[in-house]
Formats: structure tokens, C-alpha cells, sequence
């Protein structure tokens, strides 16, 4: 035998891993394990891992939907499985840091980043149409001042309240936070 057919032999007498196909029947988000059941009427394989260190609280992690398939690896040496590929998921956490300085989750109540502390991303195109509702009503009062008016001795103030009339009736909608926040993408 070789060095090559050593080094082999030697790679694979310390694990042996075989792939199985299960359906999701818990998830447990704070173990970051789930319990599944072979579709090959095996036992169940409980606390299957769905990242390397279930025990950390950053990485990426998809979390599989109750009912869904997943592909479980076996290490037989150790007893255990490791989640390498959901068909259904619930939510996927992608946690650098921690969830307030560099996180994104994305389930489908939307997508959540740092923590979600500041609220809706705003809508751009919303946002732009209200801030130019503004602007062409101050562009309205300074015509009024630069081109309609002009000043009368001794009228008090008339001649402005006349020009100024039909721009001072008409009130401007105050502006919600909804008429431009997207509630679901927080950051």
C-alpha cells in the first residue's frame, strides 16, 4: 500500500458520514437544534445541529420550517447530525457581531438589520413625492413675495394679506411616518 492509500484509509477510519433526508418535527431556535425523522422510517434523530457551534449565538443559520425536508449528515463516531440543507424556511439569521451592530434576519414578517431600533426603511420614492409637495408650496409663497406683491404705503398689511390669500388657504397634510416608512424592512 502507498502513502496515498494510507493517508486515505487513515482520513476515513476516523469518521464516516453518510447524508439522509428527514422531515423537520421541532426546531429549537435558543438550542439552534432541531429533531427530525428520517423518511426512510428510521429512529428519530433528535438535536441535530444546524450550525457548527449550536452553543453560539453569531453565523448564519436557517431555520427550518416544522414539516419541512432537510438533508442530515451523520458522524458516526460522535452520534450526531448536522442540518446541511433546509427545502423550507422559517427565518435565516446572518449575525457578524451581534444582532445590534452587524445583523440581518430575514423571516416572513420581513427583514430586520441591526436590531430593527431605527425603525422602517424609508421609501424613496414616497419620501420624494411628499418633501416635493413642500417644496412647490414654498416656491408658491416666495412668487407671491418676488412677483405678485408689491408693498402699498400707509395699507397696513393689505396688499400682502390679498397676494398672499390663495397660497395661505390652502392647508398642507401633515405627514405620517407611514406615508413613507417600508414596515417591513427595519433597521
Amino acid at each position: 500500500m502507498g502513502i496515498r492509500e494510507l493517508i486515505q484509509k487513515i482520513a476515513r477510519d476516523g469518521q464516516t458520514v453518510g447524508c439522509i433526508t428527514c422531515t423537520v418535527t421541532a426546531v429549537d431556535k435558543s438550542a439552534r437544534t432541531v429533531d427530525v425523522e428520517p423518511l426512510n422510517e428510521d429512529a428519530p434523530i433528535l438535536a441535530c445541529n444546524l450550525q457548527a457551534n449550536q452553543g453560539s449565538t453569531f453565523g448564519v443559520v436557517q431555520f427550518p420550517r416544522v414539516g419541512s425536508y432537510v438533508v442530515v449528515a451523520l458522524l458516526s463516531d460522535v452520534d450526531a447530525g448536522v442540518v446541511l440543507m433546509c427545502d423550507d424556511v422559517e427565518s435565516v439569521e446572518i449575525v457578524v457581531k451581534d444582532k445590534d451592530t452587524g445583523s440581518v434576519v430575514v423571516s416572513e414578517d420581513g427583514v430586520v438589520m441591526n436590531g430593527g431600533s431605527l425603525g422602517g426603511l424609508v421609501k424613496v420614492e414616497d419620501l420624494t413625492e411628499r418633501l416635493n409637495i413642500i417644496e412647490k408650496d414654498i416656491n408658491k409663497l416666495k412668487k407671491v413675495f418676488s412677483s405678485s406683491w408689491t408693498p402699498v404705503p400707509q395699507d397696513g398689511g393689505a396688499a400682502l394679506k390679498g397676494a398672499a390669500a390663495s397660497w395661505a388657504g390652502a392647508e398642507l397634510t401633515e405627514t405620517q411616518r407611514s406615508d413613507y416608512e417600508n414596515e417591513k424592512v427595519k433597521q
